[in-house]
């Protein structure tokens, strides 16, 4: 792959985390964060997979609302805002 060069602000977070130990060398640093970031978007797509096949077998199951006028979809987007603001209430 050859020389990488970083901006300096870059360079110094990396020198940081070797001097305090949370790495043994920048390469090291580098790999470990590289990897890390792999892993979120694997982690990120294995979930949205999981998200589309669960949609999809409560289609076919009939888990599903049809929305054919204005009303049905302002009324079924209050029901989402509020499961919504219901879940992020419980989570305080």
């Amino acid at each position: 792959m050859g020389v990488l060069r970083l901006p300096d602000e870059l360079q110094r977070v990396i020198e940081q985390q070797v001097a305090e130990g949370r790495a043994s060398s920048p390469e090291a640093f580098l790999e470990e964060a590289i990897m890390r970031l792999v892993d979120e978007g694997r982690a990120e797509e294995d979930e949205l997979v999981q998200a589309a096949a669960a949609g999809s077998a409560d289609i076919e199951a009939g888990r599903y609302t049809t929305l054919t006028t204005a009303d049905d979809l302002r009324r079924f987007g209050d029901r989402v805002m509020a499961r919504v603001v219901a879940r992020l209430a419980s989570e305080d």
